[in-house]
Order: structure tokens, then sequence, then C-alpha cells
């Protein structure tokens, strides 16, 4: 039975894909290159994120500094919460169920964000990274359920790229991504991960895994 569930932030909770979109195209426009389209961001965008910024003409900068450029130019977007992500948030905290998030957001930052939008309460554990990178996140969930006593098979983890559904399968947790984020529905599929078409259909899938 599913009692905690682990979400990520960035293209999960928060819709910003189109957002990051828009940030990348001010990174490119202001070193001379053309700019990409949401398709092909959703399409192309990969792990580590120096082969991602490579293959759109901007290699040899510290991966530090093109991650707090692009952080700085997301936030002047808009980037709400998923309107069915955060009725189930209301839904799963109301129905006792513990909520985790895990994200790789600075951790000043990812508290911002969530107390900005009003989504604070719903978290028992709200779990940041040090610094401005995007890095593995699999030490990071595994000591978290190692020290809340929660075992892998009663946790359920929601995201939005293959990397979230590789985490799932790491720490031996259940798992389930959404296609409204980062990555296109087409590339999910492909890496063999469990797609849900939105939050509303987490409940269906702790039915399943009863």
């Amino acid at each position: 039975m599913i009692g905690t569930i682990v979400w990520d932030f960035n293209g999960t909770v928060l819709d910003d894909a189109g957002a990051s979109v828009a940030a990348v195209n001010r990174m490119l426009r202001r070193r001379g290159l053309p700019p990409i389209t949401l398709e092909w961001y959703r399409k192309n965008l990969c792990m580590p994120l120096e082969t991602f910024y490579a293959g759109i003409g901007i290699a040899g900068e510290p991966i530090e500094a093109l991650s707090a450029e692009f952080q700085l130019h997301c936030a002047r977007e808009e980037r709400p919460v998923f309107p069915e992500v955060r009725a189930a948030l209301a839904r799963f905290h109301a129905a006792g169920l513990r909520q985790l998030l895990l994200s790789s957001l600075h951790q000043q930052t990812l508290e911002e964000a969530v107390e900005e939008r009003g989504i604070a309460p719903y978290f028992e554990i709200i779990a940041g990274r040090g610094d401005h990178t995007l890095g593995d996140k699999r030490e990071a969930a595994k000591a978290y359920l190692e020290k809340e006593n929660i075992a892998p098979n009663s946790a359920l983890f929601i995201g939005d790229l293959i990397t979230d559904w590789e985490l799932a399968n790491y720490v031996g947790a259940h798992g389930a991504l959404i296609p409204k984020g980062h990555q296109d529905q087409s590339v999910l599929l492909a890496a063999g991960a469990r797609v849900i078409a939105d939050a509303s259909q987490i409940d269906m899938l702790m039915e399943e895994w009863k």
C-alpha cells in the first residue's frame, strides 16, 4: 500500500517548461544563437545539462554559471502550480498520506517557491540542494527514505523526467511520470517509464498498488 508520495518540483508540481524555454532563449539570444521551440526542447532535453547546452551551441562555460543564469531568467516568468497537482496535494494531505518534495533546486530557492505558491503545508519534508547545479538525487532520496523509515515499496515517486523514473527504480519504489513537464511523452515511453496523463490519475495507481 502506498503511504508516501515523493514529488519532483520543476515540471511536475510546477508548470514551468515554457518558462524554461523562454529562459534558454534569452541565454541563446545573448550569445547570438538561434532560439529553440518548446516542442524541440521537450524532445531533446537530456542529462547531464552540459550535453544539452553543448547541443544548442553553448559549450565551454561552467555549468554552475549557466545554471545560475538560467534560474535568474526563469524567475522572470510566470510558473504556476498545475491545478490538478494542487488538488492532488490537498486530497492526499487530507487523507493522511506523507508527502515529500525532492528537488535539485537550491534549498532556499525551493522553500521560497513553495511558500509563495501556498503549498508548503502539504509537505512533511521539502528537500533541495546546496548549489545551483542539477545533480543526481538518487543518494538523497535513498537517505531520506532510510532516515524516515519509509519502506521503498510503500513510496510512489512522481516526476516528469527519465531521471525521475530511474530514481524510483534505484531506491526500489513505485514510480510514474507525467508528460506535461520537460520531456515529451514519446521520450518517456521510449525509456520504458510508466506514464500517466496528469496528477488526477495518481489515485488510480494507488488503487493498483494496494
